[in-house]
Protein backbone atom coordinates (compact mmCIF):
# COMPACT_ATOMS: atom_id res chain seq x y z
CA UNK A 1 0.00 0.00 0.00
CA UNK A 2 2.83 2.37 0.87
CA UNK A 3 4.64 1.66 -2.39
CA UNK A 4 1.48 2.14 -4.41
CA UNK A 5 0.75 5.45 -2.72
CA UNK A 6 4.28 6.74 -3.14
CA UNK A 7 4.53 5.79 -6.82
CA UNK A 8 1.22 7.38 -7.73
CA UNK A 9 1.54 10.83 -9.26
CA UNK A 10 1.08 13.59 -6.72
CA UNK A 11 0.11 16.58 -8.86
CA UNK A 12 0.12 19.18 -6.07
CA UNK A 13 3.61 18.24 -4.88
CA UNK A 14 4.80 18.10 -8.48
CA UNK A 15 3.48 21.61 -9.11
CA UNK A 16 5.29 22.86 -6.03
CA UNK A 17 8.56 21.28 -7.19
CA UNK A 18 8.20 22.75 -10.68
CA UNK A 19 7.64 26.17 -9.11
CA UNK A 20 10.73 25.78 -6.92
CA UNK A 21 12.80 24.74 -9.96
CA UNK A 22 11.55 27.73 -11.94
CA UNK A 23 12.38 30.19 -9.15
CA UNK A 24 15.85 28.66 -8.72
CA UNK A 25 16.55 29.08 -12.44
CA UNK A 26 15.17 32.63 -12.50
CA UNK A 27 17.32 33.59 -9.51
CA UNK A 28 20.34 32.11 -11.27
CA UNK A 29 19.67 34.26 -14.32
CA UNK A 30 18.92 37.47 -12.43
CA UNK A 31 21.79 37.27 -9.94
CA UNK A 32 24.46 35.68 -12.12
CA UNK A 33 26.89 38.59 -11.77
CA UNK A 34 26.63 38.58 -7.98
CA UNK A 35 27.74 34.94 -8.06
CA UNK A 36 31.10 35.91 -9.61
CA UNK A 37 32.68 35.64 -6.21
CA UNK A 38 35.62 33.95 -4.50
CA UNK A 39 36.57 30.48 -5.88
CA UNK A 40 33.89 30.76 -8.57
CA UNK A 41 35.70 33.66 -10.25
CA UNK A 42 38.99 31.73 -10.15
CA UNK A 43 37.36 28.59 -11.57
CA UNK A 44 35.72 30.46 -14.48
CA UNK A 45 38.95 32.33 -15.26
CA UNK A 46 40.97 29.09 -15.25
CA UNK A 47 38.37 27.36 -17.41
CA UNK A 48 38.58 30.11 -20.04
CA UNK A 49 42.38 30.40 -19.73
CA UNK A 50 43.06 26.67 -20.18
CA UNK A 51 40.15 25.87 -22.48
CA UNK A 52 39.20 22.90 -20.32
CA UNK A 53 37.39 21.96 -17.10
CA UNK A 54 38.90 23.65 -14.06
CA UNK A 55 38.82 21.03 -11.32
CA UNK A 56 40.96 20.87 -8.21
CA UNK A 57 41.96 18.06 -5.83
CA UNK A 58 40.46 15.40 -8.14
CA UNK A 59 36.95 16.65 -7.39
CA UNK A 60 35.76 15.73 -10.85
CA UNK A 61 32.15 16.56 -10.07
CA UNK A 62 33.10 20.24 -10.30
CA UNK A 63 33.23 19.82 -14.07
CA UNK A 64 29.45 19.22 -14.05
CA UNK A 65 28.99 22.93 -13.31
CA UNK A 66 31.16 23.89 -16.27
CA UNK A 67 29.67 21.96 -19.19
CA UNK A 68 27.57 24.81 -20.63
CA UNK A 69 30.07 27.67 -20.09
CA UNK A 70 32.97 25.62 -21.47
CA UNK A 71 30.96 24.77 -24.58
CA UNK A 72 30.07 28.44 -25.08
CA UNK A 73 33.70 29.47 -24.66
CA UNK A 74 34.66 26.97 -27.37
CA UNK A 75 32.04 28.62 -29.60
CA UNK A 76 33.53 32.08 -28.86
CA UNK A 77 30.33 33.28 -27.23
CA UNK A 78 30.43 36.66 -25.46
CA UNK A 79 31.82 36.56 -21.94
CA UNK A 80 28.55 37.66 -20.34
CA UNK A 81 26.83 34.62 -21.89
CA UNK A 82 29.52 32.34 -20.43
CA UNK A 83 29.04 33.87 -16.97
CA UNK A 84 25.26 33.57 -17.23
CA UNK A 85 25.48 29.97 -18.41
CA UNK A 86 27.72 29.04 -15.47
CA UNK A 87 25.09 30.30 -13.02
CA UNK A 88 22.29 28.50 -14.87
CA UNK A 89 24.35 25.31 -15.24
CA UNK A 90 24.87 25.31 -11.47
CA UNK A 91 21.10 25.42 -10.89
CA UNK A 92 20.43 22.73 -13.49
CA UNK A 93 22.27 20.06 -11.45
CA UNK A 94 19.65 19.81 -8.67
CA UNK A 95 16.83 20.47 -11.13
CA UNK A 96 17.84 17.56 -13.39
CA UNK A 97 18.38 15.24 -10.41
CA UNK A 98 14.94 16.15 -9.05
CA UNK A 99 13.28 15.65 -12.44
CA UNK A 100 14.84 12.19 -12.72
CA UNK A 101 13.44 11.30 -9.30
CA UNK A 102 10.00 12.54 -10.28
CA UNK A 103 9.58 11.15 -13.79
CA UNK A 104 12.02 8.25 -14.06
CA UNK A 105 11.92 6.81 -10.57
CA UNK A 106 8.48 8.18 -9.60
CA UNK A 107 9.75 9.21 -6.17
CA UNK A 108 8.62 12.79 -5.59
CA UNK A 109 9.73 12.85 -1.95
CA UNK A 110 13.36 12.33 -2.90
CA UNK A 111 12.89 15.05 -5.53
CA UNK A 112 11.62 17.24 -2.71
CA UNK A 113 14.74 16.39 -0.70
CA UNK A 114 17.00 17.43 -3.60
CA UNK A 115 15.29 20.78 -4.02
CA UNK A 116 15.39 21.41 -0.27
CA UNK A 117 19.12 20.59 -0.31
CA UNK A 118 19.52 23.37 -2.88
CA UNK A 119 17.86 26.12 -0.81
CA UNK A 120 18.01 25.25 2.90
CA UNK A 121 20.95 26.87 4.72
CA UNK A 122 22.06 28.46 1.43
CA UNK A 123 21.82 32.18 2.08
CA UNK A 124 25.62 32.39 1.78
CA UNK A 125 26.27 29.27 -0.30
CA UNK A 126 23.96 30.37 -3.10
CA UNK A 127 26.39 33.17 -3.98
CA UNK A 128 29.30 30.71 -3.83
CA UNK A 129 28.23 28.40 -6.69
CA UNK A 130 31.18 26.04 -6.74
CA UNK A 131 30.53 23.59 -3.89
CA UNK A 132 31.58 20.14 -5.08
CA UNK A 133 30.26 18.75 -1.80
CA UNK A 134 26.76 20.06 -2.45
CA UNK A 135 26.83 18.62 -5.98
CA UNK A 136 27.90 15.26 -4.56
CA UNK A 137 24.99 15.37 -2.11
CA UNK A 138 22.54 16.01 -4.97
CA UNK A 139 23.88 12.91 -6.71
CA UNK A 140 23.74 10.88 -3.51
CA UNK A 141 20.07 11.76 -3.00
CA UNK A 142 19.37 10.63 -6.57
CA UNK A 143 21.36 7.45 -6.00
CA UNK A 144 19.44 6.82 -2.75
CA UNK A 145 16.17 6.97 -4.70
CA UNK A 146 17.56 4.53 -7.27
CA UNK A 147 18.68 2.19 -4.47
CA UNK A 148 15.15 2.28 -3.04
CA UNK A 149 13.76 1.36 -6.44
CA UNK A 150 16.19 -1.55 -6.78
CA UNK A 151 15.24 -2.77 -3.30
CA UNK A 152 11.60 -2.74 -4.39
CA UNK A 153 12.42 -4.89 -7.42
CA UNK A 154 12.38 -2.11 -10.03
CA UNK A 155 15.21 -0.49 -12.02
CA UNK A 156 17.58 -3.24 -10.87
CA UNK A 157 19.61 -3.12 -14.07
CA UNK A 158 19.83 0.68 -13.89
CA UNK A 159 21.07 0.37 -10.32
CA UNK A 160 23.82 -2.05 -11.36
CA UNK A 161 24.91 0.24 -14.21
CA UNK A 162 24.74 3.44 -12.15
CA UNK A 163 26.60 2.12 -9.11
CA UNK A 164 30.13 1.96 -10.63
CA UNK A 165 29.50 5.25 -12.45
CA UNK A 166 27.97 7.38 -9.69
CA UNK A 167 29.73 6.18 -6.55
CA UNK A 168 33.28 7.18 -7.61
CA UNK A 169 32.05 10.65 -8.57
CA UNK A 170 30.29 10.98 -5.20
CA UNK A 171 33.26 9.67 -3.19
CA UNK A 172 35.72 11.97 -4.97
CA UNK A 173 33.51 15.04 -4.58
CA UNK A 174 34.82 16.12 -1.16
CA UNK A 175 36.56 14.73 1.97
CA UNK A 176 33.38 15.37 3.99
CA UNK A 177 31.80 12.62 1.91
CA UNK A 178 33.58 10.07 4.10
CA UNK A 179 31.49 10.66 7.27
CA UNK A 180 28.44 11.42 5.12
CA UNK A 181 28.57 8.10 3.28
CA UNK A 182 29.23 6.15 6.48
CA UNK A 183 26.10 7.67 8.01
CA UNK A 184 24.12 7.10 4.82
CA UNK A 185 25.07 3.41 4.86
CA UNK A 186 23.95 3.19 8.49
CA UNK A 187 20.65 4.80 7.47
CA UNK A 188 20.21 2.24 4.68
CA UNK A 189 20.74 -0.59 7.18
CA UNK A 190 18.47 0.84 9.92
CA UNK A 191 15.46 1.52 7.69
CA UNK A 192 12.47 -0.72 8.21
CA UNK A 193 12.71 -1.80 4.55
CA UNK A 194 16.50 -2.26 4.57
CA UNK A 195 18.14 -4.04 1.64
CA UNK A 196 21.14 -5.64 3.36
CA UNK A 197 22.60 -7.43 0.35
CA UNK A 198 22.80 -4.39 -1.90
CA UNK A 199 23.85 -2.09 0.95
CA UNK A 200 26.84 -4.28 1.82
CA UNK A 201 27.75 -4.45 -1.87
CA UNK A 202 27.63 -0.66 -2.09
CA UNK A 203 29.67 -0.36 1.12
CA UNK A 204 32.39 -2.54 -0.39
CA UNK A 205 32.56 -0.45 -3.55
CA UNK A 206 32.68 2.78 -1.52
CA UNK A 207 35.55 1.39 0.58
CA UNK A 208 37.46 0.38 -2.54
CA UNK A 209 37.00 3.81 -4.14
CA UNK A 210 38.07 5.54 -0.92
CA UNK A 211 41.25 3.48 -0.84
CA UNK A 212 42.02 4.35 -4.46
CA UNK A 213 41.43 8.03 -3.72
CA UNK A 214 43.54 7.93 -0.56
CA UNK A 215 46.57 6.30 -2.16
CA UNK A 216 46.59 7.92 -5.59
CA UNK A 217 44.40 11.03 -5.72
CA UNK A 218 44.55 12.87 -2.38
CA UNK A 219 46.14 16.31 -2.80
CA UNK A 220 48.50 17.98 -0.33
CA UNK A 221 45.73 20.52 0.33
CA UNK A 222 43.32 17.79 1.43
CA UNK A 223 46.03 16.00 3.39
CA UNK A 224 46.63 19.19 5.37
CA UNK A 225 42.91 19.35 6.21
CA UNK A 226 42.73 15.80 7.56
CA UNK A 227 42.11 15.24 11.24
CA UNK A 228 45.18 14.33 13.26
CA UNK A 229 45.71 13.63 16.91
CA UNK A 230 47.18 17.12 17.26
CA UNK A 231 43.94 18.70 16.06
CA UNK A 232 41.68 16.34 18.02
CA UNK A 233 43.59 16.42 21.33
CA UNK A 234 42.53 19.94 22.45
CA UNK A 235 38.84 19.29 21.68
CA UNK A 236 36.38 19.80 24.50
CA UNK A 237 32.87 21.05 25.20
CA UNK A 238 34.21 24.60 25.05
CA UNK A 239 34.38 24.23 21.25
CA UNK A 240 30.56 24.36 21.16
CA UNK A 241 30.69 27.85 22.69
CA UNK A 242 33.70 29.13 20.72
CA UNK A 243 33.65 32.02 18.22
CA UNK A 244 32.98 29.81 15.16
CA UNK A 245 30.16 27.89 16.87
CA UNK A 246 28.55 31.06 18.23
CA UNK A 247 28.69 32.73 14.80
CA UNK A 248 26.90 29.70 13.33
CA UNK A 249 24.23 29.71 16.06
CA UNK A 250 23.56 33.39 15.36
CA UNK A 251 23.37 32.75 11.63
CA UNK A 252 20.93 29.87 12.13
CA UNK A 253 18.65 31.97 14.33
CA UNK A 254 18.78 34.98 12.01
CA UNK A 255 18.73 33.44 8.54
CA UNK A 256 18.18 29.67 8.55
CA UNK A 257 15.82 29.09 11.44
CA UNK A 258 14.00 26.62 9.19
CA UNK A 259 16.83 24.14 9.76
CA UNK A 260 16.12 23.56 13.48
CA UNK A 261 12.37 23.69 12.78
CA UNK A 262 12.64 20.94 10.15
CA UNK A 263 14.98 19.02 12.46
CA UNK A 264 12.31 18.94 15.19
CA UNK A 265 9.53 18.12 12.71
CA UNK A 266 11.58 15.25 11.28
CA UNK A 267 12.21 13.86 14.76
CA UNK A 268 8.47 14.05 15.47
CA UNK A 269 7.63 12.22 12.24
CA UNK A 270 10.19 9.50 12.99
CA UNK A 271 8.74 9.18 16.49
CA UNK A 272 5.32 8.65 14.95
CA UNK A 273 6.84 5.91 12.80
CA UNK A 274 8.47 4.44 15.93
CA UNK A 275 11.80 4.67 14.08
CA UNK A 276 13.76 5.33 17.26
CA UNK A 277 17.05 4.13 15.82
CA UNK A 278 16.76 6.59 12.94
CA UNK A 279 15.96 9.35 15.43
CA UNK A 280 19.19 8.61 17.26
CA UNK A 281 21.15 8.41 14.00
CA UNK A 282 19.80 11.79 12.86
CA UNK A 283 20.82 13.51 16.10
CA UNK A 284 24.27 11.90 16.17
CA UNK A 285 24.96 12.58 12.48
CA UNK A 286 24.12 16.30 12.68
CA UNK A 287 26.10 16.70 15.89
CA UNK A 288 28.98 14.71 14.39
CA UNK A 289 29.27 16.91 11.28
CA UNK A 290 29.20 20.08 13.40
CA UNK A 291 31.87 18.61 15.69
CA UNK A 292 34.16 17.71 12.77
CA UNK A 293 33.95 21.24 11.39
CA UNK A 294 34.61 22.80 14.82
CA UNK A 295 37.61 20.54 15.46
CA UNK A 296 39.09 21.30 12.07
CA UNK A 297 38.50 25.04 11.86
CA UNK A 298 38.00 26.63 15.28
CA UNK A 299 41.05 28.81 15.91
CA UNK A 300 39.54 31.01 18.67
CA UNK A 301 40.23 34.12 16.65
CA UNK A 302 39.15 35.04 13.11
CA UNK A 303 37.33 31.93 11.86
CA UNK A 304 33.70 33.09 11.84
CA UNK A 305 30.84 31.54 9.91
CA UNK A 306 30.86 32.33 6.17
CA UNK A 307 30.11 30.63 2.84
CA UNK A 308 33.06 28.25 3.25
CA UNK A 309 31.72 26.79 6.49
CA UNK A 310 28.21 26.71 5.05
CA UNK A 311 29.68 24.56 2.31
CA UNK A 312 31.37 22.29 4.87
CA UNK A 313 28.14 21.89 6.91
CA UNK A 314 25.95 20.86 3.96
CA UNK A 315 25.83 17.22 5.16
CA UNK A 316 23.63 18.41 8.04
CA UNK A 317 21.06 19.58 5.49
CA UNK A 318 21.49 16.29 3.63
CA UNK A 319 20.66 14.23 6.71
CA UNK A 320 17.63 16.41 7.47
CA UNK A 321 16.09 16.18 4.00
CA UNK A 322 16.97 12.49 3.61
CA UNK A 323 15.27 11.48 6.86
CA UNK A 324 12.37 13.87 6.21
CA UNK A 325 11.70 12.40 2.77
CA UNK A 326 11.76 8.89 4.23
CA UNK A 327 9.28 9.84 6.96
CA UNK A 328 6.92 11.52 4.50
CA UNK A 329 7.15 8.49 2.19
CA UNK A 330 6.22 6.10 4.99
CA UNK A 331 3.48 8.11 6.69
CA UNK A 332 1.36 9.02 3.65
CA UNK A 333 0.29 12.33 5.12
CA UNK A 334 -2.36 14.55 3.56
CA UNK A 335 -0.80 15.96 0.39
CA UNK A 336 -2.43 19.34 0.76
CA UNK A 337 -0.86 19.81 4.19
CA UNK A 338 2.54 18.53 3.07
CA UNK A 339 2.60 20.68 -0.06
CA UNK A 340 1.37 23.72 1.86
CA UNK A 341 4.06 23.33 4.52
CA UNK A 342 6.79 22.80 1.94
CA UNK A 343 5.57 25.82 -0.04
CA UNK A 344 6.14 27.96 3.07
CA UNK A 345 9.62 26.44 3.48
CA UNK A 346 10.54 27.23 -0.13
CA UNK A 347 9.06 30.73 0.07
CA UNK A 348 11.03 31.64 3.19
CA UNK A 349 14.20 30.04 1.81
CA UNK A 350 14.04 32.00 -1.44
CA UNK A 351 13.27 35.24 0.40
CA UNK A 352 16.31 34.68 2.60
CA UNK A 353 18.49 33.93 -0.43
CA UNK A 354 17.18 37.08 -2.11
CA UNK A 355 18.02 39.14 0.96
CA UNK A 356 21.53 37.69 0.92
CA UNK A 357 22.26 39.60 -2.28
CA UNK A 358 22.64 42.91 -0.43
CA UNK A 359 26.14 42.20 0.89
CA UNK A 360 27.32 41.14 -2.58
CA UNK A 361 25.78 44.25 -4.15
CA UNK A 362 27.71 46.43 -1.70
CA UNK A 363 30.89 44.48 -2.33
CA UNK A 364 30.65 44.76 -6.10
CA UNK A 365 29.70 48.43 -5.84
CA UNK A 366 32.98 48.99 -4.01
CA UNK A 367 34.89 47.04 -6.71
CA UNK A 368 33.19 48.98 -9.49
CA UNK A 369 34.19 52.22 -7.82
CA UNK A 370 37.84 51.31 -8.33
CA UNK A 371 37.26 49.94 -11.82
CA UNK A 372 35.76 53.32 -12.76
CA UNK A 373 38.72 55.09 -11.15
CA UNK A 374 41.08 52.94 -13.24
CA UNK A 375 39.12 53.98 -16.33
CA UNK A 376 39.62 57.63 -15.44
CA UNK A 377 43.35 57.00 -14.94
CA UNK A 378 43.58 54.97 -18.18
CA UNK A 379 45.17 51.96 -16.46
CA UNK A 380 44.39 48.28 -16.91
CA UNK A 381 46.13 46.72 -13.91
CA UNK A 382 46.29 48.10 -10.40
CA UNK A 383 47.06 47.05 -6.85
CA UNK A 384 45.62 48.49 -3.64
CA UNK A 385 46.11 47.96 0.06
CA UNK A 386 43.28 46.17 1.85
CA UNK A 387 43.25 48.88 4.48
CA UNK A 388 40.94 50.75 2.08
CA UNK A 389 38.31 47.98 2.24
CA UNK A 390 35.47 48.52 4.70
CA UNK A 391 35.52 45.98 7.51
CA UNK A 392 31.87 45.02 6.91
CA UNK A 393 32.91 43.81 3.44
CA UNK A 394 35.35 41.36 5.09
CA UNK A 395 38.86 42.13 3.90
CA UNK A 396 39.89 38.49 3.83
CA UNK A 397 37.24 37.75 1.16
CA UNK A 398 39.11 39.88 -1.40
CA UNK A 399 41.81 37.28 -2.07
CA UNK A 400 40.06 36.61 -5.41
CA UNK A 401 39.43 40.26 -6.35
CA UNK A 402 41.88 40.06 -9.28
CA UNK A 403 39.76 37.51 -11.12
CA UNK A 404 36.44 38.99 -9.98
CA UNK A 405 37.30 42.43 -11.36
CA UNK A 406 38.71 40.86 -14.53
CA UNK A 407 35.45 39.02 -15.27
CA UNK A 408 33.14 41.85 -14.25
CA UNK A 409 34.94 44.45 -16.36
CA UNK A 410 35.52 42.19 -19.38
CA UNK A 411 31.84 41.19 -19.42
CA UNK A 412 31.27 44.68 -20.93
CA UNK A 413 33.66 43.83 -23.74
CA UNK A 414 37.29 42.61 -24.01
CA UNK A 415 38.57 46.17 -24.44
CA UNK A 416 37.13 47.06 -21.01
CA UNK A 417 39.07 44.32 -19.20
CA UNK A 418 40.84 45.45 -16.01
CA UNK A 419 42.12 43.78 -12.89
CA UNK A 420 42.51 45.05 -9.32
CA UNK A 421 44.81 43.15 -6.96
CA UNK A 422 44.19 43.67 -3.23
CA UNK A 423 47.36 43.38 -1.17
CA UNK A 424 47.65 43.22 2.61
CA UNK A 425 50.72 45.44 2.47
CA UNK A 426 51.04 47.52 -0.74
CA UNK A 427 54.62 48.46 0.20
CA UNK A 428 55.77 44.84 0.35
CA UNK A 429 54.05 42.83 -2.39
CA UNK A 430 55.54 39.40 -2.99
CA UNK A 431 53.66 38.79 -6.23
CA UNK A 432 55.39 39.93 -9.48
CA UNK A 433 53.43 43.14 -10.03
CA UNK A 434 56.35 44.94 -11.69
CA UNK A 435 57.06 42.52 -14.53
CA UNK A 436 54.13 43.62 -16.68
CA UNK A 437 53.80 40.12 -18.12
CA UNK A 438 52.14 38.40 -15.15
CA UNK A 439 48.54 38.26 -13.93
CA UNK A 440 48.66 38.19 -10.14
CA UNK A 441 46.24 36.96 -7.54
CA UNK A 442 46.71 36.43 -3.83
CA UNK A 443 49.79 34.14 -3.46
CA UNK A 444 49.77 32.90 -7.05
CA UNK A 445 50.10 34.20 -10.62
CA UNK A 446 50.28 33.13 -14.26
CA UNK A 447 51.54 34.60 -17.51
CA UNK A 448 49.33 37.30 -18.99
CA UNK A 449 49.50 35.79 -22.48
CA UNK A 450 47.59 32.76 -21.22
CA UNK A 451 44.41 34.87 -21.17
CA UNK A 452 42.65 34.72 -24.58
CA UNK A 453 42.60 38.14 -26.26
CA UNK A 454 39.07 37.61 -27.51
CA UNK A 455 37.89 38.02 -23.90
CA UNK A 456 40.61 39.95 -22.07
CA UNK A 457 42.68 42.75 -23.57
CA UNK A 458 45.16 43.77 -20.88
CA UNK A 459 48.41 45.64 -21.46
CA UNK A 460 51.87 44.49 -20.41
CA UNK A 461 52.64 47.46 -18.21
CA UNK A 462 53.49 47.00 -14.51
CA UNK A 463 50.69 47.20 -11.96
CA UNK A 464 50.02 50.69 -10.68
CA UNK A 465 50.04 50.81 -6.87
CA UNK A 466 47.08 53.09 -6.22
CA UNK A 467 48.20 53.80 -2.65
CA UNK A 468 51.28 55.53 -4.13
CA UNK A 469 49.56 57.67 -6.76
CA UNK A 470 46.05 58.45 -5.45
CA UNK A 471 45.64 60.84 -2.50
CA UNK A 472 44.66 59.17 0.75
CA UNK A 473 41.72 61.55 1.05
CA UNK A 474 40.26 60.21 -2.22
CA UNK A 475 40.81 56.59 -1.18
CA UNK A 476 39.12 57.38 2.13
CA UNK A 477 36.15 58.87 0.30
CA UNK A 478 35.83 55.69 -1.80
CA UNK A 479 35.13 53.55 1.26
CA UNK A 480 31.46 54.35 0.74
CA UNK A 481 30.85 54.61 -3.02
Amino acid sequence: MVIHEARRRIPLLHLLLYAAMAVLLVFSAVYYKLRIFSDTAVIITDMIRTGWFATAHSRFIGSFYQVAPLLLSKLNAPLWEILLSYSLNHALIPVLCALLCMHWLHRPYQALAIMLQAVLMSVLLYYYPCSELQAGLFLLLLYDALADEAAAGRHKRSFLIATPLMLPVIVFSHPMMAPTLMTWLAYRLLKSDADFRRTFLVAGIILLVFLIKEFWFTSTYETAKMLTWETIRPFGLNYYSGPLARSWYKYVLDDTFLVPVIFLITLALLWRLRSYRLMGLLVLSCLGILTLVLINFENWNDHLYDQYYEHQLQPIVFFLVLFLSYALYRLRLNQIWVSGAMAIVFLISFLKIEAGKNWHIERQRWLWGYLNLMDEMHIKKAALGRIWIREDLIRGSFWSASTETLLLSASQGPEHAKTLFLAWDPDHINEPVQTGTDFVNDSWYFKLNELPKRYFQLDEKPYVILDHVVPASKLQAMLWP
